[in-house]
């Protein structure tokens, strides 16, 4: 179907291209073959500065603008190919959509194909549903938004990168594609519908459109970056860079730049392009405003075209090398990542150890090989096949959707089948082992968890197969998803949510406060409370402690409120936890060394300031000590590292570089009647803190202890939770 506002064929085009060329098919604009060899270079530019800052970040801590140089090209040029043909009339949405997927999607689905062939070899189970759970969001190109979801959730800050994160980008595009042809088919219905006479351009009504989608994205770009980590992965926040592309082509219809200022505009481009790709870095707020540099940078250096002075960099987009570079970004872009993130469980490192320099450099000569080879057997010949069809005299478009639906299936079912089998995995129970005598006594099977740990215990290791829960249960074997679910709040809620957990007809009434640290000691306290017949009350927040120092408005809404509830309930004891990387109001602590005595002393002043005012509501406070920290002792990912090597040391930390010096235990230390009860003894032994003990994998996620783990440990924290319980009520 071609779609045409009223009379288009009698009106003039928004503007002749350089070469001249019409268009040889409804929904094809005119060739840009003169424009190619500076496109291409600036293609070149864009993927090498991506390709080596995934691979060497060090080296071009900001080369993630590469992607920003890429959205400007496609806005460029994909405005081009649609209102050419709109201002003849002869504009086809099926022809348009047909080219964009014969182009991009054979190259993306067998990348796809391969990289779940790639994860069900090598990659640990305990990753396959989040590898999968992302491939499957690939292929339907809303990875973007998947990842825009993950990125507000607190305990996925400190997840392994995906191993196809970089089709966020690729998902963006591809939803630009599907709304740009109607914004502008939509402009040019209602410039025609108002002017009905000869002569009539679309650029008026063209650039109001790209005008306001540049406006009213950028300024979302610029409040989303200071209020949420999903603006870099949001549509809405990088639109405006395609309108900038879009822009920039509208203007060169227009404007013709002198030899000399050309050559001047296309050294500065690259001058800001490359300036932004070294100063760049993580810190940098990011798209925001500090997108328009690079974005100004790519512009410049389209609008200078080939100049044609010596002086200019013309003979650098000519180089043979360059051009070959820009052929084959797109296939380069899908190769590198996938191959670098599995390169690591190929050579056998251990979940979140660096991957060696001489295998980096294998994954940038097989990338730049596949690359090559994808590009000579998959894109050429599909775009040579695609040509001919586009051509015929009643071209037929339904069989790409076929096969692009084909496509989609071919990744998404196998995908599917993966993350279908973790999740069966996941849903099944983990021994408790803990049992409740008649009169409240616990006990523990010998060698069992935290019984292992106890003085005089010899107890040998486990095989893989008996590890409890298996690594992938382990992953999420959580009490906030499990047995507390809805009880843990996360994000901007600041919702005060107290479950009860214990005995509900208790009379000692008991209250645990904190973030998802706190929820670590639940499992223990919650088998206490009920062989004890006390009531246990939870108030967790993810990433908010109960502390006096400021975190993010919605956490200090929440304390307010939750403090406020704690001393009007007058609980006979509040438990209170944190993580000890989180000394607020410092910010969390990345590397054990920068968690010095006085951000431990200011973090612990904060923590007392808090517990002063439940002491004086009438609640005793008994702290508890975090646990170790694996991510800081070297390992991230535990149930991974398991699943790789079983119960061994390979996983084990030291505990001077994993037990952080904890605020919350200076804090009770320094605060008077506050009750401390240090764990340490059964997470770390000789130095050494075990990943797996007494046949128990002990860390689910980072540094946040199992479920199952945490359950083991009541035998032995009882006998000292008792007695702070039994010294509040003689009080």
């Amino acid at each position: 179907m071609t779609v045409a506002p009223p009379r288009a064929t009698r009106h003039a085009p928004v503007g002749r291209h350089r070469s001249g060329r019409t268009p040889r098919h409804p929904g094809t604009a005119a060739s840009t073959r003169d424009l190619r060899l500076e496109i291409q270079a600036v293609r070149a530019i864009a993927i090498a500065v991506v390709v080596v800052y995934h691979l060497f970040p060090r080296v071009l801590p900001g080369g993630y603008v590469g992607v920003d140089v890429f959205f400007v090209i496609s806005g460029f040029l994909i405005t081009a190919h649609i209102a050419k043909p709109l201002s003849t009339g002869r504009f086809s949405f099926r022809v348009f959509y047909a080219r964009r997927a014969w182009r991009l999607l054979p190259a993306s689905m067998a990348t796809l194909f391969v990289t779940v062939i790639l994860t069900a070899v090598f990659v640990p189970r305990t990753l396959w549903k989040d590898f999968t759970e992302q491939i499957i969001a690939s292929a339907l190109y809303v990875e973007n938004w998947a990842l825009a979801g993950n990125s507000v959730d607190y305990s996925a800050l400190a997840s392994d990168s995906s191993i196809v994160q970089h089709f966020w980008s690729l998902s963006t595009e591809e939803q630009f594609y599907a709304v740009w042809p109607l914004v502008l088919w939509f402009c040019a219905f209602l410039r025609y519908r108002r002017r009905r006479r000869n002569g009539v351009s679309l650029a008026p009504a063209i650039a109001i459109a790209l005008g306001a989608v540049f406006v009213l994205s950028l300024a979302s770009s610029i409040w989303e970056t200071a209020h949420s980590p999903a603006s870099y992965f949001l549509t809405t926040t990088r639109a405006w860079e395609f309108a900038a592309g879009g822009l920039l082509w509208l203007g060169l219809q227009r404007v013709r730049i002198p030899a000399a200022l050309a050559a001047t505009m296309s050294w500065a481009g690259l001058a800001l392009i490359v300036t932004t790709s070294l100063r760049f870095d993580a810190s940098t707020p990011f798209p925001s405003w500090t997108a328009l540099i690079p974005v100004i940078g790519v512009a410049l250096i389209i609008a200078g075209g080939m100049p044609a002075p010596r002086w200019g960099p013309a003979f650098l987009y000519r180089l043979r090398g360059v051009q070959w570079l820009g052929d084959v970004s797109y296939s380069l872009y899908l190769w590198h990542w996938p191959l670098l993130i599995v390169m690591p469980f190929v050579i056998g490192l251990t979940t979140g150890e660096a991957t060696l320099l001489w295998a980096k450099g294998l994954v940038l000569v097989l990338a730049l090989v596949l690359a090559h080879f994808s590009r000579r057997l998959i894109e050429q010949p599909v775009i040579a096949f695609s040509a001919e069809r586009m051509r015929a005299p009643r071209p037929r478009h339904r069989g790409i959707l076929v096969l692009a639906v084909a496509g989609m299936l071919v990744v998404a079912l196998p995908a599917a089948g993966m993350y279908g089998s973790v999740v069966r995995e996941q849903s099944a129970s983990a021994t408790t082992g803990v049992t409740t005598a008649a009169d409240g006594t616990l006990t523990s099977p010998d060698c069992y968890g935290a019984a292992a740990m106890q003085p005089g215990a010899d107890c040998p290791q486990v095989a893989a197969s008996d590890i409890s829960p298996s690594p992938v249960q382990a992953a999420a074997d959580d009490f906030a998803d499990q047995s507390g679910s809805g009880c843990q709040i996360a994000g901007d809620d600041t919702t005060v949510k107290g479950c009860e957990v214990g005995d509900p007809d208790g009379t000692v009434r008991l209250a645990i406060v904190g973030d998802s640290h706190a929820a670590n000691v639940v499992p223990s306290l919650q088998i206490i409370a009920k062989a004890k017949h006390w009531s246990l009350t939870t108030y967790l927040h993810s990433g908010c402690p109960m502390t006096r120092a400021l975190v993010t408005e919605s956490c200090n809404t929440w304390k307010a409120d939750t403090l406020e509830r704690l001393q009007q309930e007058r609980y006979d004891v509040v438990f209170v936890a944190a993580m000890s990387r989180t000394p607020w109001p410092h910010g969390i602590i990345r590397q054990a060394d920068q968690l010095t005595p006085a951000i431990r002393d200011a973090a612990a002043a904060a923590y007392a300031k808090t517990w002063v005012r439940l002491q004086q509501a009438g609640s005793a406070v008994v702290a508890l000590r975090d646990n170790p920290d694996p991510g800081i002792g070297g390992v991230s990912d535990v149930p991974s590292c398991v699943e790789q090597h079983g119960d061994g040391a390979a996983c084990d930390v030291s505990e001077a570089d994993a037990l952080l010096d904890d605020p919350v235990a200076e804090a009770a230390r320094t605060t008077p009647g506050v009750t401390l009860i240090d764990p340490t003894a059964m997470f770390c032994a000789d130095g050494s803190c075990p990943a797996v003990i007494g046949g128990v994998v002990v860390y689910r996620q980072v540094q946040h202890v199992t479920q199952t783990y945490a359950r083991s440990m009541a035998p032995f924290l009882e006998p000292e939770v008792t007695a702070a319980v039994d010294a509040a009520l003689a009080r």
